[in-house]
């Protein structure tokens, strides 16, 4: 197994379990809590979401660098001082962010969530606890992004799944023995991110360069990358406006237990990352040391096998959910108005997310090559657009009419950005982007899903699927697109030899 496939299946792993073990137990979250204080929860998320512009790039610009200092041989000082700079400005922004977050705790519980049935000091000392989880669970992308560009991938999602374990299933048992309340969910949150955080920091030094000096604050470090994470930081500002906009707005409009159902929709359709993540992370300090090594036709190769490995896996995986939603919300929750309820919005955000699925291969090879002002002009044409569209759509028809911006905001992405993308990066090769990496392993599943659903529905109409028969729906749908996808099916043989590159 090559290091590239050895990093693939790790961060599959990784990101799997940790996505995986939340969906599972949302369920009994909303069970033990109710769906309100899940709406409160789904506020934490969009909160620390929305924070993700105060990154400034720098967890990005770490992977980067560190992957560039692989490929350049640069000095081990220099790295480790910029490594433990960015370190200090880093946790510096985590904790400004906390105590913003637990300032604004009052006007929060009394102004903006539009709770029901929750008392307003439970609000309150649930958002004061939600800053204190965010000082610490703040630095763990930098340390993340800095074992990712040193390859430690590995290492990285070992201690995702152990961590991810502790913070969803260790709450769980908490609420059933000792608390079944907000601030007992939020204290517990707390407790494992403060524990993830120092192994993390721990796990990245350890893989660090050495050097017989101590790393030290260096201002010409920083002064070296200030560019890169700036455009970083414009990317992630703009990015904000479009990803994370319309749960602000919501969280307004809808009373909690709407806002629940949405954020409920919103995490069954990102569910998809478990896929995307994964891949992207391991190729990108590949894309990254081609470049830098002036390896051009290397650099054509890989894109393209990364773009259809990706699409191998995100295609069959949203169209069986999309196509049996109802079903598997039914099975999920065993809770009919919830099924009802979250259905329509789910199927729209994850008809966005599958577009904005096939966008994360090229924005990463943007991303490498440093070019970082496509992104901003992008973004913030289309936020410009988008935003009073979304004022407007959610505004008169909800959660359904905020997931269609979501929609449009990614089909853009395809139809516009994606030729210009090519002009400048990799010209002649669109047409083998569309047709070659998406079109053609779409076709696979989608005939397939469409063939079992009609027939499930001609001859088998009073059939109730349960898990096993999903599971073996997306096993055929997935067989058959590996069946016709050669990328595919040479990573999963090859995970099986024991060749190392």
């Amino acid at each position: 197994m090559s290091s590239l496939q050895r990093n693939i299946v790790a961060n599959l792993v990784g990101k799997f379990w940790s996505v995986a073990i939340v969906l599972i137990l949302i369920p009994q979250y909303i069970h033990y809590l109710g769906i309100e204080s899940y709406g409160l929860i789904g506020f934490y998320s969009t909160l620390i979401g929305s924070m993700a512009i105060l990154d400034l790039g720098l967890s990005t610009t770490l992977n980067r660098e560190l992957a560039r200092f692989r490929a350049e041989s640069r000095p081990a000082n220099d790295t480790r001082n910029l490594t433990f700079s960015l370190e200090c400005v880093y946790w510096g922004i985590g904790l400004l962010i906390s105590l913003i977050v637990v300032s604004l705790s009052g006007p929060i519980a009394e102004n903006w969530v539009n709770a029901e049935k929750l008392p307003s000091h439970v609000v309150r000392e649930s958002v004061i606890l939600m800053g204190i989880v965010i000082a610490f669970q703040w630095p763990i992308s930098l340390y993340s992004g800095g074992l990712t560009g040193l390859e430690k991938q590995v290492l990285n999602n070992t201690i995702n799944v152990i961590m991810s374990t502790l913070r969803a299933a260790g709450v769980l048992i908490v609420l059933i023995f000792f608390s079944r309340t907000l601030q007992a969910f939020f204290l517990w949150q707390a407790g494992v991110s403060l524990l993830y955080v120092l192994v993390m920091r721990w796990a990245l030094w350890k893989e660090m360069p050495k050097h017989h000096q101590r790393p030290r604050f260096s201002k010409e470090q920083l002064k070296i990358i200030w560019r890169f994470a700036a455009g970083m930081t414009a990317i992630g500002v703009v990015t904000f406006l479009l990803m994370q906009v319309d749960k602000i707005i919501l969280s307004k409009l809808l009373s909690l237990s709407h806002f629940g159902y949405y954020t409920l929709g919103f995490s069954i359709a990102t569910s998809i990352s478990m896929l995307t993540n994964p891949v992207s992370i391991a190729f990108f300090p590949r894309f990254t040391t081609l470049i830098y090594g002036n390896k051009q036709e290397e650099l054509k190769l890989l894109y393209h096998q990364a773009c259809k490995l990706m699409a191998s896996f995100i295609f069959p995986f949203c169209i069986v959910l999309f196509f049996f939603m109802h079903d598997i919300l039914r099975i999920w929750t065993k809770d009919i108005t919830t099924t009802e309820q979250t259905c329509d919005i789910a199927r729209i955000l994850l008809a966005g997310s599958m577009l904005n699925a096939l966008m994360v291969m090229p924005y990463n090879l943007l991303i490498a090559n440093g070019w970082t002002r496509f992104t901003i002009i992008q973004n913030s044409i289309a936020a410009i657009i988008l935003i009073p569209l979304l004022f407007w759509l959610a505004n008169k028809y909800g959660g359904v009419g905020a997931a269609y911006v979501w929609v449009l905001v990614n089909l853009g992405y395809v139809l516009i950005s994606q030729p210009l993308m090519h002009r400048k990066l990799l010209k002649k090769e669109l047409f083998r982007w569309y047709w070659n990496d998406t079109l053609i392993p779409l076709l696979p599943p989608l005939l397939t899903v469409l063939a079992i659903k009609f027939s499930l529905e001609k001859f088998l109409p009073d059939f109730k699927l349960n898990l096993w028969a999903i599971g073996a729906i997306f096993l055929v749908a997935f067989s058959i697109t590996l069946f016709y996808m050669r990328e595919g099916r040479v990573f999963l043989l090859q995970l099986f030899q024991k060749k190392s590159s």
